[in-house]
Order: structure tokens, then C-alpha cells, then sequence
């Protein structure tokens, strides 16, 4: 589980509680709620605890939702667009612009599927006054959204800063429209200026700067289609358990079971029974059958779940296809709690035998492998993240930017036979080896021929193992890419063709987190939250560190704008478009609940 942290997160316990006087009188300590249910609004109000600077985020944020809902009605209307003076309630009669949309947007991009422009009207004459100037810069941007079919916009609002006379707000700007003819995408940083609000007021748009403007364009249609249905959509599991919303599991199945609202098990490929095509895996969440779908010649996948047996109903957390007996097939390991499971194939696409238990590692994560010490079969890595595969009990991540009271890895080495023994503490990979894992990921990163280990953590600081003959050492601090974050994800690739590896890590964007670390109520009350930059930093979001040939990595996040992914569940560095550079693609998501639009 990733960290949840800076979000204004109010639990109400109702419990039976004597009264205090009568408490007082037998010595017990009073243990009334701090608040009754009744006075919930008044409990998670900023102003209640002096936080006036998000009651202002507050505000400003739902003027800039309505601004985002005038957007897309004039956008996707075939008629007029609403009167004069529909948004004068955002609106100061003071308001200046140079206008949301460039005059002139310069190619970054250009291929056969998108192409992508860039551009600012900084710098630009004010040219837009008043609440009508307001309306005709942003009817120029719904211009950019005018298609055959309803637009999509909305605002993220990630910085504030007050002063005497208003205050200053940064927010991201998506909006996008799709149509027959094609689709096209804006993002853009609006830089806001306010007035402050008086008494049953709201604040008022003052000036608007564009910070950021983007735009790609896709004339062909969707770049992605979605064939799922097309393609698995015949097999009954597919309707009755894949389709099916995480509340018909959460009423039906115990969480003694093992099932859990996040399903971040992802999907594993591979082609089990030798015919040439891929097939997929995917592990499943406790008391529901892990599927396995094999490949037609036609491009559709069969269910073969209980014939290859892998459907087990404990909960996996993982599954990883790898040839461990160097026969040409692709066995698998399931990162089953609580334990580890070695299936060997049969080279037909059969996993009945089971050749190995690793039951020494209750909550088993994410797998990767790697033939650490070149004795020519695969090694296997295991992620842990807490101590206990039962949760209850556990100690909460302490210090939570920088835990070291979590799960203990494993590197299982590979000693022929499927013989696997725990070799951890012998290599050197028991060194800052409890801290809430979710990922790893192997990659010769010194130019020395063996395999490194890069090991993503929540909660804190990442590792960089330096495989030196066989032994490890943790490098991390010294190469600069301790990345104090929420890390769920690693990837390498040479992003920017110098000759050495790069590596991406996904972590989380928290917009509360960005408005929150930086104001001084947040420095004066953190106490021993940590220091100020190590908690600001968890707020920041993905990163990307450049290689280099001292073995020092720099950190290029912010100047290559990567680090907005949201809440980033993994990520993967690849050429979607052909053209011999690594792009990014990120993964990322959370149960929106009444927010399904949120950025």
C-alpha cells in the first residue's frame, strides 16, 4: 500500500463512553471522542485549526471547476455560447490577460500518429480586461476543443501563496476533445492572482498567466483502442469476475481471505505453451482464481486457468514468467502470501508441479530476476513490504518519509534443480533491508557486466545495490538517487542516448501535499514530521535520474516535466511511437469515490 499522507483525512470512531464524571471518579482516563459524528463539518473545516490558506485552495479551486464547466458547454455546443456575464462571478472587473491560447506554437513533435506544440503568450500585450475580455480569451480555447463530441476539462489546483492584498495560485489545466476527425489534448499551468474573499464571497480572478501550454494532436483518431472485450471478452470469467466493481468482492469475500480493495497485481506475459504467441497472467486478489488466457491464432485469449492450475484462491500479489531450469520454457513464480510458489512448466503450458515453497516470507510483493552471480541460471528477487502477512499489529511506517520497519527482501539464489536458498545477508543485501518494498528492477548500471539492483521503497529512501563479484553494496546515497518518496515503480532505459542507463521511478503527485509543505503554519506545525525538504519531496511525484560516468546520477525531473504522473502505480520507459527514443508510460489511478473527473 502506497502512502496516504497530506490529504485532510478525518476518521470518526463511535464508541460507548461513560460519562466523565463518572470516569473521573473510578480513575480511568477519559477516552471520549474529540469530536461527535454531528460536528464532522466543523471538524474538517481548515479554518477550524487555522489552515486558512486551504480554505482559500478551497475556494479558488471550485471557481476554476466552474470555469472548466463553462469550457466544455461552449466547447461542445453546437448553439451560442452562454450569455455575457455567466462568469462574472469569477470574475473582478480588474481582471487582465494576454489571453490562454499562443499566438504561435512551435513543433516539438511531428510523426505519422500525433504530433505535439508548445508554446506561451508570456510576454504577450494584455489584451483581455474585464469579465468579458475573461470570456472571449477562454471562448479562444474553446475554440482549440470544438469537435463532433462533448470536450473534457478540468483544473488541479497544487500551489498557493498569500499576500496582504490577495493571493497567487498555480493549477494544471487538461482539457481534451475527440472526434472523427481526429483528437486533440491541452495542457497548460495556469498562474492565477486573486482577490481575497470578503464575507460570503468568493475570490475573484484577478490576472491569469500561462505558465505551460501543450497541445498534441492525433488527426488519425486514438492513438489506443481498446480490444479487451474483443479480444477475452467470451469467457465467462471475464464477465463474472474481471467486469465485476471492487464492491461485489468487498461484500462477498472475507479480508481473512486476503482480498483488498487495490489490486495492484498487475499483468504478466509470456508465451507458455511454445506456440509463438503471448499470453497473459493475472495474479488476483485473495478467495477470487488467479487467470491464465492463452493466445488464439485469431488474437483472441481462451481461459485455461484450471487446466494449466494456477488458479489458486490465495492472494497473489505478483506473478512472474522466467525459464529457471534453462529448458526453454517459461516457468512461474507467484508472489503468493504468505509465501512464494515456484511452478514448473511442462512446455506445454502446465503449472501442476509445484517445485518450491519459499514460506519464510509472509508479505511477499513485486519478483524480478537476474543471474546475480553468473553461474548461468536465474536468480529471483523478492519484494517485501510489511513484516506480517496479517496486517493487524503491525507498526505504521516510522518515520513515514524515511521507514525503516518494514518487510525484509530476499534474494533467492538459484542452485540448479530448483534449489533456492536464501543468500541475502551472504551477498550484502541485508543492508538497509527494512523499508516497504514494492519494486525492483535489475540493470548493469557501472558498465561492468554484472547486474545492479535498484529497489524501489514507500515510505522513504530507495536502494541502489552495486553487484561487485557477487556482493552488494548499497550505493544509493553517494549516486544520488536515494529519491525520498512514495517509490512503487522502476525502469531503466539510456533516455537521452549518452551510453548510460537512466532510471525512472514512480512515486505520487499530492497537490494538498505541494500547497501544504510550503506554507509556514505547515513548518511551525510539523514537529518532528522531519526536515522540511525530505517532506516536501514526498509530495513532488515521479522522477527521473540521468546516468554519468563518475557513477552520479542527476536528477532531471522538474526540467524534463515528469513529474506530474498523479498517483503513479508504475511506470515503464518505452518507443510507443517508433522513432528510436524512450518515451514514458505511466500507470496510475485511485478509487476516485464522488471525484471521478479529479486530475
Amino acid at each position: 500500500m502506497s502512502a496516504v499522507w497530506i490529504f485532510r483525512v478525518v476518521v470518526v470512531l463511535t464508541v460507548a463512553v461513560a460519562p466523565a464524571a463518572a470516569l473521573a471518579q473510578s480513575g480511568q482516563a477519559d477516552v471520549s471522542p474529540a469530536f461527535e459524528p454531528e460536528n464532522f463539518a466543523a471538524a474538517v473545516d481548515p479554518r477550524a485549526d487555522g489552515w486558512d490558506t486551504e480554505a482559500l485552495s478551497e475556494q479558488a479551486e471550485a471557481q476554476l471547476k466552474r470555469v472548466a464547466a463553462w469550457l466544455v458547454e461552449v466547447a461542445g455546443s453546437e448553439s451560442d455560447r452562454p450569455g455575457s456575464g455567466a462568469l462574472a462571478s469569477v470574475v473582478d472587473q480588474a481582471f487582465e490577460s494576454a489571453g490562454f491560447v499562443p499566438e504561435e506554437l512551435s513543433p516539438r513533435y511531428r510523426g505519422p500518429a500525433f504530433a505535439v506544440a508548445t508554446g506561451s503568450p508570456g510576454g504577450a500585450a494584455v489584451g483581455y480586461r474585464g469579465a468579458e475580455g475573461f470570456e472571449r480569451a477562454l471562448g479562444a480555447l474553446a475554440e482549440r476543443l470544438a469537435g463532433d463530441r462533448p470536450p473534457r476539462a478540468d483544473f488541479k489546483l497544487y500551489s498557493i501563496d498569500t499576500g496582504s492584498a490577495g493571493f497567487t495560485t498555480l493549477a494544471y489545466l487538461e482539457a481534451s476533445a475527440a472526434g472523427a476527425a481526429g483528437s486533440r489534448q491541452l495542457n497548460a499551468v495556469w498562474s492565477a492572482t486573486w482577490t481575497l474573499p470578503v464575507i460570503d464571497a468568493e475570490p475573484l480572478l484577478l490576472q491569469v498567466e500561462i505558465a505551460d501550454y501543450e497541445e498534441t494532436e492525433a488527426p488519425r483518431g486514438p492513438l489506443f483502442v481498446d480490444v479487451t472485450q474483443g479480444a477475452v471478452g467470451h469467457n465467462p470469467s471475464y464477465r463474472e469476475q474481471l467486469l465485476q466493481p471492487p464492491d461485489a468482492w468487498l461484500n462477498r469475500i472475507t479480508k481473512a481471505a486476503g482480498y483488498n480493495k487495490t489490486g495492484w497485481q498487475g499483468v504478466s506475459v509470456a508465451d507458455v505453451n511454445g506456440d509463438g504467441l503471448d499470453d497473459l497472467f493475472l495474479p488476483e486478489q485473495g478467495g477470487l482464481p488467479n487467470r491464465l488466457y492463452v493466445q488464439n491464432r485469431d488474437g483472441t485469449f481462451d481461459d485455461r486457468s484450471a487446466a494449466a492450475a494456477v488458479d489458486y484462491l490465495e492472494r497473489a500479489l505478483a506473478g512472474l514468467f522466467v525459464d529457471l531450469d534453462n529448458d526453454g520454457d517459461p516457468d512461474l513464480v507467484l508472489s503468493s502470501r504468505p509465501a512464494v510458489l515456484v511452478l514448473e512448466n511442462d512446455g506445454r503450458g502446465g503449472f501442476a508441479r509445484v517445485r518450491h515453497i519459499a514460506g519464510d516470507i509472509p508479505d511477499s510483493n513485486s519478483l524480478s530476476a537476474a543471474d546475480y552471480d553468473y553461474d548461468g541460471d536465474l536468480d529471483i528477487y523478492v519484494c517485501a513490504y510489511r513484516r506480517a502477512y496479517d496486517e493487524r499489529g503491525v507498526a505504521s511506517p516510522a518515520p513515514y518519509h524515511d521507514a525503516n520497519n518494514g518487510g525484509r527482501n530476499v534474494l533467492l539464489r538459484n542452485d540448479g534443480g530448483f534449489r533456492f536458498v536464501d543468500a541475502t545477508a551472504e551477498v550484502g543485501l541485508d543492508v538497509n533491508n527494512r523499508r516497504f518494498s514494492l519494486a525492483a528492477s535489475w540493470e548493469d548500471v557501472d558498465g561492468d557486466g554484472d547486474a545492479d539492483l535498484y529497489v524501489a521503497n514507500d515510505y522513504g529512501r530507495n536502494n541502489l545495490y552495486r553487484n561487485d563479484g557477487g556482493r552488494f553494496v548499497d550505493v544509493a546515497g553517494d549516486a544520488g538517487v536515494e529519491d525520498i518518496s512514495s517509490g512503487m515503480s522502476v525502469s531503466w532505459a539510456d533516455y537521452n542516448r549518452d551510453g548510460w542507463m537512466d532510471v525512472y521511478v514512480g512515486n505520487m503527485f499530492s497537490a494538498a501535499g505541494n500547497r501544504i509543505t510550503y506554507q509556514r503554519k505547515f513548518e511551525r506545525d510539523r514537529q518532528r514530521a522531519g526536515p522540511l525538504a525530505f517532506v516536501q519531496r514526498m509530495a513532488r511525484g515521479n522522477s527521473l535520474f540521468a546516468g554519468a560516468d563518475d557513477g552520479v546520477f542527476l536528477d532531471r525531473s522538474v526540467d524534463a516535466k515528469v513529474t506530474m504522473g498523479r498517483w503513479s502505480w508504475s511506470s515503464v520507459f518505452a518507443d510507443i511511437n517508433n522513432d528510436g527514443w524512450e518515451d514514458l508510460v505511466v500507470a496510475n489511478g485511485n478509487l476516485t469515490q464522488t471525484l471521478p473527473d479529479d486530475l
